[in-house]
């Protein structure tokens, strides 16, 4: 009897687990559904934009990886998505088992008239989380509190200073409320650690006062193709 006692009250936990997850995740959906219809942009549950296929160094992680609950719409003239990105890393204890582990984002990727080489920039704690990154190199700034406080990791240094001057630099120091930016090509990528949908325009603006930031300099040396 006691048996039976126990393997109940265990299925009935697992029940209930699966039953808080599936109401959580409904809960999301529906949350980042009216997000969208508040701001006037599409909704799509899927990623069938191929999001998670962008050249971003952040998207190649793990061995698997997923964009959902994308926002998508036109921010200050310029195109701006939103949306949930996770990957996962496999690993094996030598007998046999297999487990995963998930790493969550909420992501905004904003597209500027640029054709900006590949940069990322982050705190020390997140980017060590993140690994290394092939091809890119450290690049030490001219400014002392900017590389104590971040890292950035890029495939051409000239860049790197065109995009960071002082302005740009003093800008970040103030407004630190991000944990990892990427810059591909056209695309500025802000990545945090996974946000309730009631503070995801904070990444718009966010991203807007970062584009507003840009030096000039950086559209005239990289145009965009």
């Amino acid at each position: 009897m006691f048996v039976v006692v126990v393997i109940v009250a265990a299925v009935v936990g697992v029940g209930g687990y699966w039953y808080i997850k599936y109401r959580t995740r409904q809960e999301r959906i529906r949350a980042v559904a009216a997000l969208a219809q508040r701001l006037g942009f599409r909704f799509s549950l899927n990623d069938g934009e191929h999001l998670a296929d962008m050249p971003f160094a952040l998207f190649a992680k793990g061995d698997g990886h997923e964009a959902d609950l994308i926002v998508s719409g036109t921010h200050n003239g310029l195109p701006l998505r939103m949306f949930d990105f996770m990957y996962y890393e496999t690993s094996s204890d030598g007998h046999g088992n297999r487990s995963r582990r998930y790493y969550r984002f909420t992501c905004a990727i904003l597209q500027i008239p640029a054709a900006c080489p590949p940069l990322c920039l982050s705190h020390e704690d997140f980017l060590s989380r993140l690994g290394s990154h092939v091809g890119f190199h450290d690049v030490e700034l001219e400014y002392d509190d900017f590389n104590k406080r971040f890292r950035v990791k890029c495939k051409e240094q000239k860049f790197a200073f065109t995009l960071l001057d002082g302005g740009m630099m003093q800008w970040l120091l103030d407004q630190d409320a991000f944990e990892y930016l990427e810059v591909v090509g056209p695309w500025v990528l802000l990545a945090r650690d996974r946000l309730p949908p009631s503070v995801w325009t904070n990444l718009g603006v966010w991203l807007d006062a970062f584009h507003a930031h840009v030096p000039e300099l950086v559209y005239s040396t990289y145009p965009p193709s």
